[in-house]
């Protein structure tokens, strides 16, 4: 009988951490060792090179190859062709040169001067894609998932693994570290100025742990350094949606139209737990008429991932109030961007959360993670998930803060859904040269909504904050909530 659900691409949803002009011109680098074509990046018009590079599984199978497949961005001026930019995806499991528009626009000043460097990570977009299926958006919606015993995660990644044949102990980030400076060396470019956002900011702090001369600077946006378990993401998701319960209240418009939304939350959590909603509804794309099964883990996923940005967060006050009167419209259009899993590569994310988070939990650790929905819903997926993956734990040196006086500049959302401040102050214990600038009204990814990116262009000229006027940052980038389904009201309103 067919599976009805796949509840392993919901713990891939609640567990990511979540979550980028002119006519290109020739490649600046110096004398290249490896072969480059023209070739194009969805969402980006610019025309760019693209190359692969045989690499070693690891040290001990040096017989055994993989591809690493690399896009280069031409800086619009070329005035350091010894020097690029090199940008880590996030995920874990995202494809770099799949969202190369994304990071076209946050790097778009910096790149006046210096290409950029895209690697898609082992496991992820060319280089050896570990995916499963995804089930389709109708069986997602359809599935009553309060029906499915944990035990439903043992036979789901069984059959993952056996579709995969990969030790996923090859895919770890101490592992996939080296195919980077490896791509480095083959460019010819001697310096990178590094770029992370969220799991990204994992790799670059490793590629500076271990290649150190190879950087001459790194902007690490969203910190989730190695010795911050992803699994605390979970406290970072309350803390965030509390706060956006604290800007309704202090909304005149917005308590008027949802007063005590907090409560109302709960309430509907407690609600759907106890009996999910079943109601018709139409596909957000195809607009085809599905069923629908709402239940908690779907409503929390829904929530979570609209924290991510304004111009979704600004829907949660009305999504959570239509779906307490049973029209969970709203939050339907909210689920439609996860139709695909984020785009994110399931096996490579589990080398990540299984190898390096989950080996090192202590019972302490998982009872600490438990105390929220997602977190617990982590815990129990990972402690059944992760002895089927059998993911070889990397050393324990690999947990010891990065030491190094490369300069750094970390940036951090006060609305951070994923990796809030406090990530940032653990990650730069022993960075001697680094400065943490927090925007507090900025949610996940700072370079992508605020005037962050125009400093960074200016730290990777000058290695340093200096006297940078960072005052921008803490414009107030948040948007009215929408008061009905029309939109927001004009005017916000505030005590």
């Amino acid at each position: 009988m067919k599976k009805p659900f796949n509840i392993k691409k919901n713990l891939v949803k609640l567990a990511a951490v979540p979550l980028l002009i002119s006519a290109a011109l020739p490649l600046r680098a110096a004398t290249s060792a490896v072969e480059l074509a023209p070739c194009y990046a969805k969402h980006l018009s610019d025309r760019v090179q693209c190359g692969k590079l045989s690499q070693p599984l690891s040290d001990e199978k040096q017989d055994q190859k993989i591809d690493i497949h690399f896009m280069v961005i031409p800086a619009i001026k070329p005035l350091y062709p010894q020097e690029a930019i090199l940008a880590f995806a996030g995920g874990p499991g995202q494809s770099a040169t799949s969202i190369a528009a994304n990071f076209e626009r946050i790097l778009k000043y910096a790149r006046e001067n210096r290409d950029i460097i895209l690697v898609d990570q082992r496991g992820t977009g060319k280089s050896n894609l570990l995916q499963c299926g995804l089930d389709d958006l109708a069986s997602q919606f359809a599935a009553d998932d309060t029906l499915l015993g944990l035990d439903f995660y043992k036979e789901d990644t069984i059959e993952c693994k056996e579709k995969l044949a990969t030790d996923l102990s090859d895919y770890t980030t101490p592992a996939a570290a080296k195919d980077f400076d490896a791509v480095r060396k083959a460019l010819g470019y001697s310096k990178l100025h590094l770029y992370g956002g969220s799991y990204g900011t994992r790799i670059a702090l490793e590629y500076m742990r271990q290649f150190p001369d190879s950087v001459a600077s790194a902007v690490l946006d969203g910190l989730a350094p190695s010795n911050q378990s992803l699994l605390a993401i979970g406290g970072a998701i309350e803390d965030s949606l509390n706060a956006l319960f604290k800007q309704c209240q202090s909304d005149k418009k917005c308590s008027q139209a949802y007063p005590n939304l907090a409560q109302r939350w709960q309430s509907l959590l407690t609600q759907v737990e106890q009996t999910p909603l079943k109601v018709s509804v139409l596909h957000p794309r195809t607009s085809q008429p599905l069923d629908m099964t709402m239940t908690k883990s779907k409503l929390y996923g829904a929530i979570r991932i609209a924290l991510y940005a304004h111009p979704s967060r600004v829907l949660i006050p009305l999504a959570i109030s239509e779906a307490s009167k049973g029209n969970v419209l709203p939050l339907v259009g909210m689920m439609a961007p996860n139709e695909d899993g984020m785009d994110l590569a399931l096996g490579m994310h589990q080398a990540i959360v299984c190898g390096e988070d989950w080996a090192r939990l202590s019972g302490a650790d998982k009872e600490k993670y438990s105390k929220n929905y997602i977190g617990k819903t982590m815990v129990e997926g990972l402690d059944i998930t992760c002895p089927i993956w059998d993911v070889k734990p990397v050393s324990d040196s690999y947990y010891d803060p990065v030491e190094s006086d490369i300069p750094t500049l970390l940036l951090s959302g006060g609305l951070d859904p994923a990796t809030p401040a406090k990530w940032a102050e653990v990650a730069m214990e022993k960075l001697t040269n680094a400065t943490h600038l927090v925007a507090p009204t900025a949610t996940h990814i700072v370079a992508s909504q605020s005037c962050a990116n125009k400093l960074i262009a200016k730290f990777y000229d000058e290695k340093a904050v200096g006297d940078f006027d960072t005052s921008c940052l803490q414009e107030d980038t948040r948007k009215q909530f929408f008061m009905n389904i029309n939109g927001p009201a004009s005017i916000a309103d505030k005590e």
